[in-house]
């Protein structure tokens, strides 16, 4: 058997395909990508253990199919310099045994085989699917990157808990109980918490609408060139939504508008005078012309003046400041709004709310 294609169309299907396999020295399964040309499609096939990524793209020819080692194959495909590349099946002694590579040159890869001694055939979790009472909608690639830009940096980092996942329903809602994020676009009928590696995954694609089809514990994310199958999270029942809905539409007394870039700029040499024994804390200072951050040792301090201000009244909070920065970092705009006054910080712009949490400390005034 043999397959020909284009060779820069091909390393961009490789480059794309290879970013579903995580490369799991316990799990040899994600460390392969099975490449199938079918019915006029060309298809490569990789997976984590519980996301599938497929790469498609329409190519002539007859059927093919083998599943190779992501790592050299993958970086053996980036090295070529020729116009098309052709991949070979041989056999010996009646089975199939290597794959050849032909493309500046000849190069031989050895085949993977499984406990039996048998050649590995891949998972096919899309095409097993009977998604004959799934449920189905459209979503946009602009909503799924502002979810990655945005609500990205307010997961948490423990695996061990449901807010290490999106909650996806009416709104879209990211935190790790200090930072929350606040998406007001609607995903699901039915709420449901899905992982941060399928979310990931849809970053592969480039086409702006999107189908998702669902049932009650998987997903089919599909467009012409990329599908992305994965399972939801459990735990959906413990996540807080209620509270952290209320938190997120909680108005506040005061607020301001500053320049994002600026205000990281500040935040930078600020970190120089921080250390462990300030506890990563900083204060803000909100005065009449603008935001005053200082550490607590007084070694520093410099003031942001502000774009725009509303019922301003002095207030003054200690917060950590690369809690704070990463959430600064993720705000979708350049004119960074802040509202302040209560145990918090809040963030908003269009149909997106970012909160931040407070440290406590003595010197800050949180809401008197």
């Amino acid at each position: 058997m043999k397959l020909s294609v284009q060779t820069a169309a091909f390393q961009n299907m490789v480059a794309k395909a290879t970013k579903g396999a995580v490369m799991n020295k316990d799990l040899f399964i994600t460390q392969l990508m099975a490449i199938q040309l079918k019915d006029g499609r060309l298809t490569l096939i990789t997976t984590d253990n519980s996301n599938y990524l497929y790469v498609s793209e329409k190519l002539p020819g007859e059927d093919f199919y083998v599943v190779v080692q992501v790592d050299k194959f993958s970086k053996l495909i980036s090295k070529l310099t020729c116009d098309v590349v052709e991949l070979e099946l041989v056999s010996k002694e009646g089975q199939l045994d290597k794959l050849v590579v032909n493309g500046n040159g000849r190069h031989v890869l050895e085949l993977p085989y499984d406990e039996d001694g048998e050649l590995i055939e891949f998972p096919d979790p899309v095409n097993n699917a009977d998604t004959s009472d799934w449920k189905a909608i459209t979503t946009k690639l602009s909503t799924i990157k502002m979810v990655l830009s945005t609500a990205k940096p307010a997961l948490s980092a423990s695996a061990d808990t449901c807010y290490s996942g999106y909650y996806m329903g009416d709104c879209i809602v990211s935190t790790n109980t200090y930072k929350i994020c606040g998406i007001d676009i609607k995903m699901f009928d039915e709420p449901k918490l899905l992982p941060p590696q399928l979310i990931d995954l849809l970053d592969v694609m480039t086409e702006e609408d999107i189908t998702a089809q669902y049932s009650e514990d998987s997903l089919i994310f599909s467009t012409p060139s990329v599908i992305v199958y994965g399972k939801t999270m459990s735990g959906i029942e413990d996540y807080k939504i209620d509270a952290i809905q209320a938190l997120l539409n909680e108005p506040f007394p005061s607020s301001c508008k500053i320049d994002k870039s600026l205000l990281l700029q500040i935040l930078d040499r600020a970190s120089l005078f921080v250390d462990t024994y300030d506890k990563n804390g900083i204060y803000l200072t909100f005065t009449k012309d603008g935001i005053m951050i200082s550490n607590k040792k007084d070694k520093g301090e410099e003031i942001i003046p502000y774009k725009e201000s509303s019922d301003f009244e002095a207030y003054t909070c200690c917060l950590d400041i690369d809690l704070f920065k990463t959430q600064v970092k993720a705000y979708p705009s350049e004119l960074l709004e802040i509202l302040y006054g209560k145990q918090s910080l809040k963030f908003v712009v269009g149909n997106v709310k970012q909160f931040v949490a407070l440290s406590v400390d003595d010197r800050a005034e949180q809401g008197e």
